[in-house]
């Protein structure tokens, strides 16, 4: 790294030609140092196996300085010392435009050693990380199974780096709104409303019950509550035609190597496609369905009923219940046709013995849209063949969208019943009277015996229009040349 090179980033910035979530530059001559750029400022880190360390802006400590003030802040923290105080003063002193060696003399005197992590995580007072680590095992624990590593991802994060070691008795309200418009500059803003909302709720947990440890005795009432942000979350209402659904269904089995990477899209991932199509389940349960699950209807021969426990619906929340669907013959050759390979779990992953996940699917459909793919360091995984949604004519779509097109579907064919049973769900609260009277009543003739008949009523004309669609769509569609 060179005066140059500071120079041609200070430009990048001042003509907004920085893309993205910026960049990061390491000075190869001062182990960590690195500059990070956004569009809207740069700023000198320390990178260091035990944290990152805000050195300063670029606007205040040139190149020179910035690599003094990494060494000292890198012997102090290898000694067990906080850089962080002395390296405020330092950037404070330079932004006046004193002389370097007075902004050193102000900044490194002689220091004392530091409070242990575990005595301050004890006795406090707590920085912001110690909050992090008391709150996120209290909070977690209450929370399903597999949530948790979800749930605390929005309490870490670069984002977080400025105060990360800062004590929250000295925190600001400033503080907390550039914490809101990081995240929002380098997630999304539905990210920074969890954020907010979350982060909130964790500093009201320390207030009510570890006041004194957080450095919050002399805080009469929550302030952070006006913390705020201007979001609100959208609802889907998408409901997908059968055309784009088939459609979908041919797309992806002609295009399997989606770019960027030469791993074609596996057997059980089209076979789970089909099945999200044809059964309109939550991708929650249906993926774990089980082989040995799977048993025949005597009522109806050919037929399939698989079966799923009450811990699997809905991800395992209290009170659900278990379900069962009836699949006909037609669906079942389909799905088989989709080359899922034997084995215990009829919608197998590329991980031996393990079954694909909702993740997995989701970012199945991410690639069919062409996201990029961010990897380890500055890699990125580039889609060239772009959103295939957008270059077949179809509305994208998810896959709950798909569940709302077979009960639309079985309400048009007055099977609104067996559309609700199919989906595991009752109607909703704008139901009128009479679909409600009705919907008891088939509750209760079905409810012992799992509502079999009903639902395979609803299957069985869902999955023929679905058929029939495809084979039409079949005999027209035409693969596009990608890269």
């Amino acid at each position: 790294m060179t005066a140059a090179t500071i120079e041609r980033a200070a430009a990048m910035i001042e003509q907004g030609k920085i893309a993205g979530r910026g960049a990061e530059i390491l000075d190869a001559d001062t182990p960590g140092l690195t500059l990070r750029i956004t569009r809207a400022s740069g700023t000198w880190y320390l990178r260091h196996r035990k944290g990152t360390y805000r050195l300063g802006s670029m606007d205040a400590l040139t190149l020179p300085a910035a690599r003094l003030a990494a060494a000292r802040a890198r012997i102090d923290v290898e000694a067990g010392l906080n850089p962080r105080e002395d390296l405020s003063v330092f950037e404070r002193v330079l932004e006046k435009g004193r002389p370097v060696q007075l902004a050193v003399d102000a900044a490194f005197a002689d220091t004392v050693r530091v409070q242990s992590d575990a005595d301050r995580r004890k006795r406090g007072p707590w920085q912001w990380r110690d909050l992090v680590e008391e709150f996120l095992p209290a909070k977690t624990k209450d929370l399903k199974a597999g949530y948790g590593p979800k749930y605390a991802a929005y309490h870490r994060g670069e984002e977080f780096n400025e105060i990360w070691e800062q004590d929250l008795e000295t925190l600001q309200f400033s503080d907390l709104e550039a914490l809101r418009d990081r995240v929002i500059e380098n997630r999304t803003r539905s990210a920074a409303a969890r954020v907010v909302r979350q982060n909130r709720e964790m500093l009201t947990w320390a207030w009510q019950y570890h006041a004194t440890r957080a450095g919050f005795g002399d805080v009469q009432h929550p302030w952070w509550d006006r913390w705020a942000i201007q979001y609100k979350c959208g609802v889907r209402d998408h409901t997908p035609t059968v055309t784009e659904l088939v459609r979908t269904l041919l797309m992806a089995k002609h295009h399997l190597a989606l770019g960027g990477t030469t791993q074609e899209t596996g057997p059980g991932m089209i076979a789970v496609l089909w099945a999200i199509v044809l059964t309109g389940q939550r991708t929650g349960h249906l993926t774990k369905t089980r082989r040995d699950a799977m048993i025949t209807m005597p009522s109806r021969p050919g037929w399939e009923v698989w079966t799923w426990t009450g811990a699997m619906m809905k991800g395992g929340k209290s009170g659900s219940r278990p379900h069962a669907l009836p699949v006909p013959p037609a669906a079942i050759e389909a799905i088989r046709r989709a080359g899922a390979p034997d084995g215990d779990w009829l919608f197998p992953s590329r991980v031996e013995g393990k079954p694909i996940t909702p993740t997995g699917i989701n970012q199945f459909f991410y690639r069919l849209e062409g996201r990029m793919k961010p990897g380890k360091g500055e890699a990125v995984t580039h889609r060239e063949h772009g959103n295939l949604f957008e270059a077949y004519g179809i509305r994208r779509w998810t896959p709950h969208d798909a569940r709302r097109s077979l009960t639309t579907f079985l309400d048009d064919e007055e099977l609104g019943g067996a559309g609700s049973a199919i989906s595991a769900h009752s109607k909703d609260k704008k139901e009128t009277r009479e679909e409600a009277r009705i919907e008891d009543i088939t509750r209760r003739v079905y409810a012992n015996a799992q509502r079999l008949e009903l639902k395979a009523k609803g299957m069985e004309p869902w999955v023929n229009h679905v058929l029939a669609a495809y084979e039409r769509e079949k005999a027209r569609f035409k693969p596009l040349s990608l890269p």
